[in-house]
């Protein structure tokens, strides 16, 4: 049997290797991976978004690369996936620097410099295309590299040109939208690099000079967040550490800003689920992993996962660090993770409703429990319902009970839980005109005054219960009034 070396055609392979699926925010996170293997402490981003020579480049002060090193991290396919890594190795099949870099560009640079000596490759697409050969370019100078005189002692510098797929065509627009947007995807992905965390010294992310700033999913800041304690679980070739976090109902939370940067970018409904982690590197958040459907009862929900690439091939993740799949051996243990959840968002949501019917004395609705089944009826009992009903006929009567079934029967729920959970600070209720307001308040007051009631009391409570709660000024002029009589 004969044996022949069947080389890739460099021109088709290496643009087909352009097409795997990144985006922009993806691409960029790929690289920043790299500086972190390299334990850098500050990783700047510097970005030029002029139409006529835009260009970003990515520098660390990691500990550098040889001529030999940076050639190989040239490589594609420079690592096999199978090779035992070390444990803080962000990387996977040794194709990101790469693949990310020509998702983006057609003219990839690296320079890096350790101890006394710097060397940079580059690799050109053009070249390549034109010469259907795997061409890299390399020197010992710096001369004419864009950003070079930024790298200052050990450290590497990654430079795109030729950016060709972020939406130059026109104007520069989209480009500062998409930077937009990787800016988010870097804040979540690497939050964990950004704080300290025991044992590990934060790391600095900027672009363009601005900070970056660590965005917690878990809400750990804030002293209303429910945490549960960790869970160890081994399976395959490694193990998991699991750790549940129910975040605060909205009446715990002081200010919409708050709450907005809870919810994340997507909201909060859809920011639920698990949070798997590889090596503290964000690689998959707010997914149930079709192990249950997002649901309005959950979404103060959040469960962190933690693995070690040793896991990688269990989790299935793939190129982009942006797709896994839980083992077979979690999956049902997952399952039960999410239904526990589920109690204990269901009893923020039950002891809020509790407190609300508890501080209204005269709940104009009144909520009913029968065994699983809960419903909210107008309160027949309340003064002014109560009130208005003795003036009416018999025939009036029938009519007006009627009414207020068809009323209570029509109220909106699904809507109501949908605003009170994402829109509960833009909530609220319509106020009666004065001279109703003053109307309603005599009758109630001489109705409670019939009832033995001191007017110190009577004021308490109106000043507890819509619609008189919203206006104290108006309880405490019908308290004087009816004083004066």
């Amino acid at each position: 049997m004969e044996e022949h070396e069947v080389e890739p055609n460099a021109d088709a392979l290496i643009e087909s290797l352009r097409d795997i699926g990144y985006t922009l925010s993806s691409a960029l996170a790929d690289i920043v991976d790299n500086s972190l293997t390299a334990k850098a402490s500050t990783i700047s981003i510097k970005v030029d978004t002029d139409p006529e020579r835009a260009a970003i480049a990515i520098l660390d002060n990691g500990t550098g690369m040889t001529k030999a090193e940076i050639l190989e991290a040239m490589r594609h396919g420079s690592r096999s996936p199978k090779e035992k890594r070390d444990m803080a190795d962000l990387g996977r099949f040794g194709l990101g620097l790469k693949t990310a870099s020509f998702s983006q560009c057609r003219r990839l640079t690296v320079l890096s410099r350790k101890g006394s000596s710097s060397f940079a490759a580059t690799w050109d697409l053009d070249l390549v295309v034109e010469r259907n050969a795997w061409i890299v370019e390399a020197t010992s100078l710096t001369e004419g590299i864009r950003f070079a005189e930024t790298l200052d002692g050990d450290g590497t510098l990654v430079l795109w040109e030729k950016l060709d797929r972020v939406g130059l065509e026109k104007d520069n627009r989209n480009f500062i939208r998409l930077m937009d947007e990787a800016t988010q995807h870097m804040e979540l992905v690497f939050h964990r690099f950004m704080k300290a965390e025991p044992g590990q010294k934060p790391v600095a992310l900027a672009i363009n000079g601005r900070p970056l700033v660590p965005v917690d999913p878990f809400a750990e800041w804030h002293d209303a967040t429910i945490r549960q304690p960790e869970d160890r679980r081994v399976f395959g070739s490694g193990m998991a550490t699991i750790q549940a976090f129910i975040l605060p109902h909205r009446n715990k939370v002081k200010s919409d800003r708050e709450w907005r940067r809870m919810g994340l970018a997507e909201g909060h409904m859809r920011s639920q689920g698990f949070y798997l982690y590889r090596n503290r590197r964000l690689i998959r958040h707010a997914t149930w992993f079709r192990l249950a459907p997002q649901h309005r009862l959950t979404q103060l929900a959040r469960v962190r996962i933690d693995i070690g690439n040793e896991s990688d091939a269990d989790w299935q993740i793939d190129v982009l660090k942006a797709s896994a799949s839980p083992p077979p051996a979690l999956r049902e243990h997952l399952r039960r993770v999410i239904e526990g959840l589920g109690g204990r968002s269901k009893r923020v949501y039950k002891k809020r409703g509790a407190k609300l019917t508890d501080e209204n004395p005269l709940p104009l609705w009144q909520r009913t429990k029968v065994d699983d089944r809960i419903a909210y009826d107008l309160n027949e009992e309340h003064p002014a319902v109560a009130s208005f009903s003795k003036s009416l006929s018999d025939g009036q009567l029938r009519k007006f009970g009627s009414v207020m079934r068809m009323i209570s029967a029509s109220l909106p729920l699904e809507a109501l839980y949908h605003d009170m959970a994402d829109n509960f600070a833009s909530m609220e209720q319509n106020s009666p005109r004065e001279h109703e307001l003053m109307d309603a308040g005599r009758e109630l007051i001489d109705q409670l005054r019939s009832f033995g009631n001191e007017y110190r009391e009577i004021e308490a409570v109106m000043n507890s219960i819509p619609p008189f709660s919203t206006d104290s000024a108006i309880v405490s002029r019908l308290i004087k009034e009816a004083q004066s009589k």
